[in-house]
């Protein structure tokens, strides 16, 4: 079968001239490569997933994850048994378990860029491919989450599968059958059974359009997708089956909270959808408005999988992020996957001033934040500006930057390549992709380089463990702690292979050291006279938080 986007000789002429195929998977492998290496484990979901990988590899038992020690079942656990693998290997070749872990990220997410050019290619024609990529890395308010160890990864990876395997089955079943069973398992296996109810319901949707109906009846063809639905929900619940062999109590807490996520919540979803539009307003840039755009051209398409598959997975991962309330940039992720994949139909479609606009707002934009950073390297290294030097020693006061060439001379390749892009490349209607593409791999390369020491020096939590390891005896035995967030006690059990015992558990409070945590507002726990306090320290960038150490006399 050949999709009407396909056949139509009205809409081809309206994408020309997009870049090569080459050009863009260079570009792509670049965008995912950069910022995964050469850092430590960074506050906040690098380190806890960096931390939950490293369970896998440190005390094995494969089947149910570990944070510290302690159970740890937000997610299923796909990302972290590749991340655990990932990162023992690179210990092979001298890279840290941290760096190897994120590699996990970049594959998920290769996966996602792929799926997404499938689709692009079934539904809109095969320049459409070499489009989708280019707006899902130019996604302003992803870059960050992406380079992280994070298990959202295989969210993004499982919808733009599926979308292609959805778009793809009517025409040839067998290849389509076997991505959506692969899509479907990555679902439930790294995101939860939730995404895996939103993709059944989407292809259960899909022959209901009049397109599946031109399609000659064949046996193979009629059976392919129920199959792949049946095989891939299989394999998508396989470990929760797993888990109820095992410990059934874990079990019906995991799906508890898949049906809690999957069941949107009436009270919220009204203000949650207010939140999430003026998130996913700058978010979702450039994704956002060139997919309004194609919902717009192509609005007499509504029966037509040209429209109705992306939308369909649009809206209801709407509806399941609005329904638990007000947005959070992270959790934003999946909304995604459907815009960039009816991006890739309206960025070609621009009317020529919009086109134009979007192209030099790119350019400018871009330009002017590589200045800037470029500019704040030199405030770094020289003390000149000195105002722009003092505000960087302010915000992480005792950092020293040093020159490195390893990061300097790629920083001057690329910002090089950069001009030439601008001088050289042809003005086509596809020119905005490329701008905001480049540009983005320009801005993060740029910070992933020149900035990565500064950062790091921030993020990181080598120098509070090592200053809690020198005070801590070299038999200590059991540690507690209080008020400790989840992604510190990853770092301190990353650094100081520390496992503390929540002291509100009975093991807990047989310790004879306890570790807390407070932040902006808050105080040290009340403890009773038998407590002495040992060491009080924080990173030097944040002035809220505080970790104290106690011991028992």
């Amino acid at each position: 079968m050949s999709l009407p986007s396909q056949s139509s000789p009205a809409r081809r002429p309206l994408i020309g001239d997009p870049p090569e195929t080459g050009f863009v998977i260079a570009l792509c492998l670049v965008y995912l490569l950069t910022g995964l290496f050469g850092r430590d484990p960074w506050k906040g979901d690098d380190a806890l997933n960096i931390g939950v990988a490293l369970g896998f590899a440190r005390e094995g038992g494969w089947l149910i994850p570990q944070l510290a020690g302690q159970l740890w079942l937000d997610s299923p656990p796909l990302f972290h048994w590749l991340a655990s693998l990932t990162g023992q290997a690179a210990g092979w070749v001298g890279i840290s378990f941290a760096d190897g872990a994120r590699l996990a990220s970049a594959f998920f997410l290769a996966l996602w860029l792929l799926g997404s050019a499938g689709a692009a290619r079934e539904l809109y024609g095969a320049p459409a491919a070499r489009i989708a990529p280019l707006i899902g890395i130019a996604s302003i308010g992803a870059v960050t989450h992406l380079h992280d160890a994070q298990s959202s990864t295989t969210l993004l990876a499982a919808l733009g599968l599926g979308m292609w395997s959805l778009a793809l089955i009517a025409r040839r079943p067998l290849q389509g059958a076997l991505v959506l069973i692969v899509a479907l398992a990555i679902s439930g296996l790294g995101t939860g059974l939730w995404l895996t109810a939103v993709l059944l319901l989407t292809a259960a949707a899909m022959p209901l359009l009049p397109v599946w109906r031109t399609v000659a009846t064949s046996a193979l063809r009629m059976s392919a997708l129920p199959l792949a639905m049946a095989v891939g929900t299989l394999l998508a619940a396989s470990w929760l089956i797993a888990l109820q062999l095992e410990r059934p109590e874990l079990a019906a807490r995991v799906w508890a909270d898949d049906l809690q996520r999957l069941l949107p919540d009436a009270e919220h979803l009204a203000g949650g959808a207010g939140s999430w539009a003026k998130v996913l307003a700058w978010y979702a840039w450039p994704a956002l408005p060139v997919a309004g755009w194609a919902l717009w051209q192509r609005r007499e398409q509504w029966r037509s999988p040209v429209l109705t598959l992306p939308l369909i997975v649009l809206l209801l991962l709407f509806i399941q992020l609005a329904g638990e309330g007000a947005a959070r940039n992270q959790r934003a992720l999946p909304l995604l996957a459907p815009l960039v994949v009816l991006g890739s139909a309206g960025l070609p479609r621009l009317r020529r001033g919009a086109a134009n606009a979007l192209d030099w707002f790119g350019v400018m934009t871009f330009s002017l934040l590589g200045v800037i950073i470029w500019l704040g390297w030199i405030a770094m290294t020289t003390g000149w500006p000195e105002r722009l030097a003092r505000t960087f020693a302010r915000l992480e006061p005792g950092f020293e930057m040093s020159i490195s060439l390893l990061a300097l001379i790629p920083a001057i390749v690329i910002s090089a390549a950069w001009i030439w892009l601008l001088w050289r490349s042809p003005r086509t209607p596809t020119r905005g992709a490329v701008s905001w593409g480049c540009g983005m791999v320009l801005i993060w390369f740029l910070v992933s380089s020149l900035w990565l020491p500064w950062i790091d020096y921030g993020r990181s939590y080598r120098d509070v463990a090592r200053m809690i390891g020198e005070h801590l005896p070299a038999q200590h035995g059991c540690v507690a702690f209080t008020g400790l967030q989840e992604s510190q006690r990853a770092a301190f059990y990353y650094f100081l292979d520390l496992k503390p015992l929540n002291i509100a558990g009975r093991s807990g409070q047989q310790c004879d050291l306890l570790l807390a945590y407070h932040g902006r507002g808050g105080k040290p726990p009340s403890l009773d006279g038998s407590w002495t306090l040992k060491w009080e320290g924080r990173r030097p960038g944040d002035r809220h938080e505080r970790f104290l150490l106690y011991a028992r006399h």
